[in-house]
């Protein structure tokens, strides 16, 4: 087995051939560096330089080895690096779990910013709703959600990254269209396409809770968990919905959006990290996503 500092005290000896400066270049004295020197010769069974008086030159075998020496250094360096860096989270893999409403803008935004700041992490994506999250946490197969709040038996902590009002999805020449606001008793009893009271937990409490307190009774026509399948329904004129306003974002023709009056309820988009997780990488990512968001808020 090599000594690598054997190694480093022959290539230093090997560039400058002289023992002297290179044992300067080494912060150390000329005898401890020839006493290294022979014993890796020792170690190789060879003969790496020539002496002949003050001067010394590579033999063959030195020659030859030193193309082999200076690659190893640089990978004991490169290795050594690496740890240093991943250490310190700036390497290493990060699985973030997402929404389609996140995968629109705010995950290729928070991208680009890591590219910058973490270009050595690499970032796997899963799109997954929200209650399929804590489930991927659960089972240890994301390291951050970006997705609605929702309990969880999980040690799980979060930080608000988005907040968006809530609209009111119509198909194209519905009478209510005529209306720049929509008053939620304006809903009661219309036929309506509800978020799932499983897989859109987040999104059925919400709206349930807002038309209770309001009186209104809505007409469910059906159940869907995802909002590009409620836009569907609500184009083909088979009931109403209530959405988060970046679903505008979908162009869907033949639907038009209007926003609710008197509306204080927001959809919430939080980052979610497992309070247990010491991955270095993921910290790093968490920690640079929480100042991107943040100088966002700003600015």
């Amino acid at each position: 087995m090599l000594d690598l500092g054997q190694v480093r005290c022959f290539v230093a000896a090997a560039t400058e051939l002289n023992f002297r400066r290179a044992a300067a270049l080494l912060n150390m004295t000329q005898p401890p560096l020839s006493r290294q020197i022979h014993l890796l010769e020792d170690s190789l069974g060879v003969m790496l330089f020539e002496r002949v008086g003050r001067t010394v030159k590579l033999t063959t075998e030195g020659r030859v080895f030193l193309a082999d020496a200076t690659r190893l250094l640089s990978l004991a360096e490169q290795a050594e690096s690496t740890v240093r860096r991943a250490s310190k989270g700036k390497t290493g893999r990060v699985r973030i779990g997402f929404t389609g409403a996140a995968g629109y803008e705010l995950i290729p935004q928070l991208l680009v910013e890591a590219s910058r700041v973490l270009p050595d992490i690499d970032v796997v994506l899963l799109e997954l709703i929200s209650v399929a999250q804590i489930e991927a946490f659960a089972a240890n197969a994301i390291d951050l959600g970006f997705q609605r709040p929702l309990p969880s038996r999980q040690k799980l902590e979060s930080l608000l990254v988005n907040e968006e009002p809530l609209i009111v999805a119509l198909p194209k020449g519905h009478p209510l269209c005529r209306y720049e606001q929509i008053e939620l008793r304006q809903l009661n009893n219309q036929p309506f396409i509800m978020h799932s009271p499983t897989h859109g937990k987040y999104f059925y409490d919400r709206i349930t809770s807002m038309t209770t307190a309001e009186g209104v009774n809505l007409n469910v026509a059906q159940y869907i968990d995802q909002t590009p399948t409620i836009l569907s329904l609500v184009r083909a004129g088979l009931g109403l919905g209530i959405l988060p306003a970046s679903a505008q974002r979908f162009h869907y023709d033949k639907v038009e959006f209007r926003s609710i009056a008197n509306n204080t309820i927001q959809a919430e988009m939080c980052m979610v990290w497992r309070a247990d997780q010491d991955n270095p990488a993921v910290t790093a990512f968490r920690l640079m996503a929480a100042e991107y968001f943040a100088k966002k808020a700003q600015g």
